[in-house]
Formats: C-alpha cells, sequence, structure tokens
C-alpha cells in the first residue's frame, strides 16, 4: 500500500478530507497490526469453522498477502486437510471506516445487511456467481456457520451465538427446520435463509465473513487488465453482456419499499428491514456528519427518500472541515444544495414515486467484478452497499470510459455517451431472456431518465464529493445557458439555511483551521 502524500498545493485543492485520509491510514495500520497479534486465534476460529479435526493445519498467511478495500481488510487463511489445500479469505470491516465509534452497533449492520444480501442472491438470483459464504460473526457475539462436510459438523466454542447450515444437522432438525421454512413461505413471512441457531461461548470481538478463496481458475479482478483492454471492442461487448446480465437479474424481483436487507439473528431470516446502506452514507457518517437516516428507516415514497438523502448532503456540507474555500465558494455551494431541492421533483417519475423498486448495486467499479481472459464476467464479489432503490436509480456506470464522473464533459461525454448507448443496446437484449415479475421496462426508464437529465441528480445523491461539478456541468443547462447563473444566484443560499451569513463566516473560518493543521502536518510529519 503506498504511503506517498500529495504536497500540501495539492491537497488544498481536492474535495477530499485529507487529515481524514491520513488518520485512517495510521488506523488501518494499527488495525492490521492487531489482526496480526490474534492470528492464532483467528485460525483456530476458520479451523472450528470449516469443522477440521485436530490434525488438520490451519493458518493466517503472511500480511503482505493480505488485501486491504475501502471498508475492509481480506485476511488470507490457508486451511490443509485430508492432503488438499485450500484458501479462504477472513474479511474484517475496519472499523474507523465505518463510524463504530461515532454509532456503536453500525459494523454489524453492514455485516448483516451483506450476510443478508448473500443469502438472497444465493435464493433468487442463482445466476450470479458469487464467492461461497462459509461463516460469520458479529461484534455482539452472534456467529454463523455453515460449511459442507462429509465427516463434521463445524462446531464453534469461541462465540456466544452461532448459526450452522441445516444440512450439517441432525435429520429431525432438518425436518423441523424444512416445516418452518414451508410455513415462512406459505405465511408469506421474511426469507428463512438455511441457518439454523446454535450458541456458544466466546468472541473475538471483531466482526468478519468467511469467505471463498476466489483465485485465478474463477477469474481475476477486472482492474488488472482494465486500461491493458479498454479499446478492445469484443473484450468490452462480453463485459458490458456480463454486467448487464447482473443488473438485470438483480432487478427481476419488484420490492415495495426503499432499503437493504437485513440478517435477522432472533431467527435467521433475511428481510428488507434496513436502511438503505450506501458507501456515501457510510462515509459521510465516519467523517463527522451528523446521522440523519436512522437504521430501521425504510422508504415508500421516491419523494421522501430523495429528500432525507438531500438533507444528508445539507448535513455534510455543515460538518465538513474541508467543505468550502471561500465565501464566495461556500455561498455557490449553498446556492446548488438549495437548488437541488427546487429541480428535484423534475427528475422523479410519477407512475414510479410509489415503487416498485429494484434492487441495485451503489458502489459496483472493476475491482469487485472478476473475468477470465476475454473479459467474461466469472464472479461478483464485495455485496456490500447493495439496495432496493427507486428504478430511476438503474443507470450504466460512469467509468465505463475510465473517466471520472465529474470528468464526463466535452469529447469525454461524447466517448460516455456511445459506451452507454452499446450497453443499453446490450441490456434491451438480455432482458428479452429474462422473465421479470413487474410491469417497468428497465432500459426504457433508463432512456427516459438520461434523456431528461435526472441521472445526473441521482449521480448528485449518490456521490460524496462531485456533485457540484455535476450539477453545473449537467443539470443547471437543463435550465439555463449562463454558464454565471450559480454565481449571480448566490442570494438564493438564504434560502437553504437562515442566518446563511454566520454559517458561511463558521464554514471559511473552519477553512482557514483546516489548511493550517494540513500545512503543519504535510509539512512536517513523515508519515
Amino acid at each position: 500500500m503506498s504511503t506517498q502524500l500529495p504536497s500540501f498545493k495539492s491537497a488544498e485543492e481536492m474535495e477530499k478530507n485529507i487529515l481524514l485520509v491520513i488518520q485512517h491510514r495510521q488506523d488501518a495500520e494499527r488495525f492490521r497490526q492487531q489482526l496480526w497479534a490474534q492470528k492464532e486465534s483467528i485460525a483456530s476460529l476458520v479451523k472450528h469453522h470449516l469443522g477440521l479435526s485436530q490434525n488438520d493445519a490451519c493458518q493466517v498467511l503472511p500480511q503482505e498477502s493480505w488485501i486491504q478495500g475501502g471498508f475492509n481488510v481480506c485476511v488470507l487463511v490457508e486451511a490443509t486437510s485430508g492432503g488438499s489445500t485450500r484458501r479462504f479469505i477472513f474479511r474484517c470491516p475496519m472499523s474507523h471506516k465505518l463510524a463504530e465509534n461515532q454509532y456503536p452497533g453500525t459494523i454489524d449492520e453492514k455485516v448483516g445487511s451483506e450476510v443478508a444480501t448473500y443469502i438472497w442472491l444465493q435464493q433468487h438470483c442463482p445466476d450470479i456467481r458469487i464467492p461461497n459464504l462459509f461463516a460469520f460473526g458479529f461484534r455482539d457475539g452472534s456467529h454463523v456457520s455453515l460449511f459442507k462436510s462429509q465427516n463434521l459438523v463445524a462446531i464453534l466454542t469461541v462465540a456466544l451465538f452461532k448459526f450452522t447450515h441445516i444440512q450439517q444437522r441432525p435429520t429431525y432438525l432438518r425436518i423441523y427446520h424444512t416445516i418452518w421454512q414451508w410455513i415462512y413461505r406459505a405465511f408469506r413471512y421474511p426469507l428463512l435463509s438455511s441457518y439454523s441457531h446454535n450458541p456458544t461461548t466466546q468472541s473475538l470481538g471483531i466482526s468478519y465473513m468467511l469467505l471463498e478463496y476466489i483465485g485465478p481458475e474463477t477469474g481475476k479482478m477486472l482492474s488488472l487488465t482494465w486500461e491493458q483492454h479498454l479499446s478492445d471492442i469484443d473484450r468490452r461487448t462480453r463485459l458490458f453482456r456480463g454486467m448487464a446480465r447482473i443488473m438485470l437479474s438483480l432487478a427481476r424481483l419488484p420490492h415495495s419499499r426503499i432499503g437493504s436487507f437485513k440478517f435477522n439473528t432472533h431467527d435467521g431470516s433475511v428481510s428488507l428491514s434496513n436502511r438503505p446502506l450506501t458507501s456515501t452514507m457510510i462515509i459521510f457518517e465516519n467523517s463527522g456528519t451528523p446521522r440523519t437516516i436512522d437504521p430501521f428507516q425504510l422508504y415508500q415514497s421516491t419523494d421522501r427518500f430523495a429528500a432525507d438523502m438531500l438533507t444528508l448532503h445539507d448535513c455534510h456540507l455543515l460538518h465538513d472541515p474541508h467543505a468550502v474555500r471561500d465565501e464566495d465558494d461556500g455561498r455557490e455551494r449553498m446556492t446548488i444544495r438549495a437548488l437541488l431541492r427546487a429541480v428535484m421533483h423534475h427528475f422523479i417519475l410519477p407512475e414510479r414515486r410509489d415503487g416498485p423498486f429494484l434492487l441495485q448495486m451503489t458502489d459496483l467499479h472493476q475491482s469487485n467484478i472478476f473475468v477470465d481472459d476475454d473479459w467474461n464476467v466469472t464472479c461478483l464479489i464485495d455485496l456490500e452497499w447493495i439496495c432496493a432503490l427507486p428504478v430511476e436509480m438503474v443507470s450504466v456506470p460512469y467509468w465505463l470510459t475510465n473517466c471520472n464522473i465529474d470528468g464526463i464533459i466535452g469529447k469525454e461525454f461524447e466517448s460516455f455517451d456511445q459506451a452507454r448507448r452499446a450497453f443499453i443496446s446490450i441490456m434491451d437484449e438480455e432482458a428479452t431472456k429474462m422473465q421479470f415479475k413487474h410491469d417497468i421496462h428497465i432500459t426504457d426508464t433508463m432512456k427516459k431518465v438520461w434523456d431528461s437529465k435526472g441521472v445526473w441528480f441521482w449521480a448528485c445523491l449518490r456521490s460524496v464529493n462531485a456533485w457540484i461539478f455535476v450539477f453545473e456541468d449537467h443539470i443547471l443547462p437543463k435550465f439555463s445557458s449562463n454558464e454565471r447563473l450559480v454565481a449571480d444566484l448566490k442570494e438564493v443560499s438564504s434560502f437553504w439555511r437562515e442566518e446563511i451569513g454566520s454559517v458561511v463566516e463558521t464554514k471559511v473560518a473552519e477553512e482557514k483551521r483546516y489548511l493550517v493543521e494540513l500545512r503543519g502536518l504535510l509539512d512536517d510529519k513523515d508519515i
């Protein structure tokens, strides 16, 4: 992992809070060392989850082999049994990236949502290849285990609670559980997973997921060959087809509410009963933004969801110490925040404002798509941040032409539009091969939202720090050809908050303090 820091001049111009980036880097290193210090306990826990015998070997591989992403550290574990060796991923969320200190329980919320998504996809989207989920555990002591072994049932003695796959339980328990699954289906209760509850005694004190290791025999991350083959039309077409199939498969079933899945530890069921947990929401909360959407908040209306997401962004602007550069910049940003609310109704389809809502990936990128050498999609990893959302939010990934979303202007816009049309054409073809449980014509809706510029409004809600550029480049021209309109309308910021002059003064003072601290850190501290 690179330790190179930007110069002060570069950092000053960045939208992101570099002080927070530096702090997170230090926290991540401490977390890795904590995991390494517990390597024997991790190996022991994995061994229990897999149902290995005392004679079987299990070890945590050196830190150099670990994989660190934006929110998780993936510890590689190697287990040897019966003369064969397999690798597994012991995936641990980083508490310093998930607002755990500010809002205890957020890690378990995140893991529970991702686990529930795995279970839901296994049941309803078997055509999407995802890693096998062998086990998982929560910080509060709840643990879940799944591993098909011919000889042994995984027995955990290091957790307060565990869940074991029913195929590994005695016959009478399998029959009992199967009857309950039938009852849940008959009465349309939440999906009852194939995990049965079993209490144990200890906990590692961290949340985790034990996953299948996706090796080169299955594929490799798209990001590894992305730039090399980006201009290869045949490869790109195969990639688009694989991605389109995944997006359509997820969107095949309708949902009555906006939210994300939750694993219910009391009975092992899965339900759409959690707030729509997105990476943007967590990033904001983790940076000090007050929580504006509670974990149990679901939405039955697109309008209310969009309004609350705008409120979340407003709160972030108020609490981010690097939110504005000077008084004029602050006024313009606050004007845009007010204007986004003013134009919101233009981008909500009246016939779909009450649903149905469709399951979508909110953080799909090149490193969670695995492909073969020809760019056929072979696996999808990292199911975090998948939510049921308004149909207006189904969109072509912005990175298809290797451009940041705030850079899709001019010639880059033309290139992206060409790729977008090709992607939707492939989606049209693939949609004819699927049976949908709703009457939404997804690609027609995508075209309509593109033509209305709505795609950019929803991009503003998903974006952490590109919204100001997206608004100026794409939404503003829909209503005015005056490129200076935002600057001319700075007084509109007065409608964003009462006593706006005091608000702007506070934000400018925060920026000055931020720059002083940033200069001292980048000039004097060896990171």
